[in-house]
């Protein structure tokens, strides 16, 4: 699959992703206090973002059509 996030964009979603984790990890130990299904769903859009930024694709992207990448 062709590349179609941009390097902002890749950056953005890791960072967003590395925050996410962060706070599903606390939510899981009870730091904060969030529904267990909440925690879960945290870390898997986290684990989705880390993976999307560091591949740079996105499937979403994907099927809308949409390329923010000005290189393959």
């Amino acid at each position: 699959m062709k590349r179609n996030v941009g390097h902002i964009d890749a950056i953005v979603r890791v960072v967003g992703g590395v925050a996410l984790a962060a706070f599903a990890v606390l939510a899981a130990f009870g730091v904060v206090t969030v529904p267990v299904v909440s925690a879960l769903g945290l870390g898997i859009i986290a684990i989705v973002l880390i993976v999307e930024g560091v591949m740079r694709r996105c499937l979403l992207y994907r099927v809308l059509g949409i390329d923010r990448c000005p290189v393959d």
